[in-house]
């Protein structure tokens, strides 16, 4: 091999050596990153007796029947796939408790045709819940304690689906959101005890 291809192989090399180096270098980043299953407050596991949490059956003050017993139960999965905490069925055995209230939803038509009839709907609920220490009895405050969902869907349209199935949706997307609420605001309360 002469100098000139020596060069031209060093040029190629030199291009794909930032990208070597990225993958190297970020997946020992990955690797090496604190785990979120238990979680950790300056490198130190919570308890599990901190983590115990009994979810009660949310409450219904809207106009759906059903839908609140959907939303229970999808905010239990969620919670149970995530991990953070350890679900209990005793609510004295639990170090925190979880009330729900399924306080509005509303089906509204969304778009209609030449005849009036509705093509495609818009369906919004909102859910408050309340996070409670159940040793103290004191409320742990919520960035926000009232969530949303909305859903739009057709009978005749594109992807067809019925209200239930819709309902089933929005309250998937829902109790994601609660988990991700309710996981904050648990762990900013243990952590700001510890530093108190």
């Amino acid at each position: 091999m002469d100098i000139l291809e020596i060069m031209v192989v060093s040029k190629k090399i030199l291009r794909f050596l930032p990208v070597a180096l990225f993958l190297i270098f970020g997946n020992c980043f990955f690797l090496a990153r604190e785990p979120g299953n238990p979680p950790k407050i300056e490198g130190v596991p919570i308890p599990d007796s901190q983590r115990t949490i009994y979810i009660q059956n949310f409450q219904n003050a809207s106009y759906a029947p059903a839908f609140h017993t959907i939303l229970t139960q999808y905010v239990k999965g969620e919670i149970d796939r995530r991990g953070r905490f350890i679900q209990t069925r005793d609510r004295y055995k639990a170090a925190y408790r979880v009330m729900g209230e399924v306080v509005h939803y509303q089906l509204v038509g969304n778009l209609m045709d030449l005849g009036d009839q509705h093509l495609s709907s818009e369906m919004f609920s909102v859910a408050r819940i309340d996070l409670q220490n159940t040793a103290t009895g004191e409320r742990i405050r919520l960035e926000r304690n009232e969530i949303p969902g909305r859903a739009y869907f057709s009978r005749q349209l594109g992807y067809r689906e019925t209200e239930s199935q819709a309902q089933d949706r929005m309250a998937r997307v829902m109790a994601v959101k609660i988990a991700e609420e309710l996981e904050r605001a648990w762990y900013f309360s243990i952590a700001k005890n510890i530093e108190d």
